[in-house]
């Protein structure tokens, strides 16, 4: 997300997204796996340049919420080098400068998240890093959630919060509103995975129809549709 300089916005200052989360592709890992979780990487990340979700240099803490509207604090955790062990979030403090070249410029330069991954919670202790998150005023939209909001949430997709304070010239702290990321999906789902076809047993068919096709994937989603990338042929494939 990226802060907008209040000295060219005299509306209080906002913070955008600049650079989205790669909505698939990344796994939810268990404590008791003992790896790491991996890095949660920007939407236009490629194997040769790889990117994070980006905000601009300010007072911060990023947390897990759930997909759909209202959104209320996840359980599920983020893992790193900036985040307070045992806590599910990521807090980091930033120094703004001020000097003319930062004066002259309406947007100050990015900041990514490095080496941020998000590790799953067993279902049994669901209430318990909710709490967590309670004890820490972590609830960026007020949702006020209880015990029976947990049986429906989805556990295989999150969005990342971002909660921005400010310190302004007298001393006072001036909360912005929270912003939320695009979707995440966990990877080893099948509700939310990528189709991922393994093996085909034909590669061509009759223009009659009728080709019996075996397909291996990793994971199948039942809401499957095939349509075969032809702009002579348009109909799509029966199961």
């Amino acid at each position: 997300v990226r802060l907008l300089c209040p000295l060219f916005f005299p509306k209080k200052p906002r913070l955008v997204v600049v650079e989205e989360p790669k909505d698939r592709g990344m796994r939810f890992r268990y404590e008791c796996e003992g790896r790491s979780a991996g890095s949660i990487l920007g939407a236009s990340s490629t194997d040769n340049h790889k990117t994070q979700p980006a905000i601009e240099r300010v007072t911060v803490t990023v947390s897990l919420v759930t997909k759909d509207l209202p959104h209320r604090p996840h359980p599920h955790c983020l893992v790193g080098k900036d985040c307070p062990p045992g806590s599910g979030i990521c807090v980091l403090l930033f120094v703004f400068y001020s000097n003319e070249k930062c004066q002259q410029r309406s947007l100050f330069y990015p900041h990514s998240f490095a080496n941020l991954g998000i590790q799953c919670v067993r279902r049994k202790e669901l209430e318990v890093s909710l709490q967590k998150r309670r004890n820490q005023n972590i609830d960026p939209f007020q949702s006020k959630q209880n015990i029976q909001g947990i049986e429906d949430m989805d556990m295989n997709v999150v969005r990342l919060c971002f909660q921005c304070s400010l310190e302004l010239d007298d001393g006072r702290k001036d909360m912005l509103s929270p912003v939320v990321s695009k979707p995440i999906y966990d990877k080893k789902a099948t509700t939310t995975s990528e189709l991922r076809i393994c093996h085909l047993n034909q590669y061509r068919g009759s223009c009659r129809g009728k080709t019996e096709i075996y397909m291996l994937c990793d994971k199948v989603q039942k809401d499957v549709e095939m349509c075969p990338n032809m702009p002579t042929l348009s109909a799509f494939i029966s199961f």
